[in-house]
């Protein structure tokens, strides 16, 4: 009677003990989801900024879609720099941004692309139909120097400055959802990932020779 009694005060505090456990996992589940969510929405209005700084509201728009948010503030602070907020679910996003000049030399126009890059890019597009959404493309130092120093949030790596492809104007990054659509032409139109697994937006020129 004594081993049924303690057995019966026992198995109460295990079923304590396992839904206090399944709490915590769920908490610690959800505390997760919404510091991804925060670092996405972030990330979204680094982009949003830098391109809002550089071609106005509408770019700034574009960039925010591109990468799953909503422009909900896009605002002119002083004379040149821009400051916006983006909506990605429940996250909030806020940057601020300023253009920069033109790099003095080089072959890459300041906000353009490599031509060769270029290339792959009408490639892919004559293969798909459809134009190339790009999210992030060229990035001069200063533009650089900026997402590094976030890139503790950034959802993907972000080279130091002046390590980049982007800032030779020779590398881009696509929406995530673009992936599977790009992903089947992009070899045959000259575009390799050279990081799938820790940058799978990131695309550059394929080495060897080209199509």
């Amino acid at each position: 009677m004594q081993r049924r009694s303690q057995r019966g005060q026992v198995l109460p505090l295990v079923a304590l003990v396992l839904v206090l456990v399944g709490g915590a996992c769920l908490v610690l589940a959800r505390l997760g989801a919404i510091a991804a969510a925060r670092a996405r929405a972030m990330a979204a209005a680094d982009t949003a900024a830098l391109a809002g700084a550089v071609r106005g509201e509408s770019a700034a728009r574009r960039v925010a879609a591109a990468n799953g948010a909503e422009l909900e503030l896009f605002e002119r602070v002083g004379r040149e720099d821009v400051r916006v907020r983006v909506g990605l679910g429940p996250a909030r996003g806020r940057a601020r941004a300023r253009p920069v000049s033109p790099p003095s030399g080089g072959s890459t126009a300041f906000g353009e692309l490599a031509p060769a890059l270029r290339a792959a890019l009408d490639r892919a597009a004559r293969l798909l139909g459809r134009p190339v959404p790009i999210t992030s493309g060229f990035r001069s130092g200063a533009e650089q120097a900026a997402l590094f120093a976030r890139r503790a949030v950034l959802p993907y790596p972000v080279a130091p400055p002046g390590r980049s492809m982007h800032e030779r104007g020779l590398a881009v990054d696509v929406p995530t959802a673009f992936l599977p659509t790009l992903l089947p032409v992009a070899h045959a139109a000259g575009l390799c990932r050279p990081y799938p697994r820790t940058d799978p937006v990131h695309f550059e020129l394929c080495a060897g020779p080209g199509p």
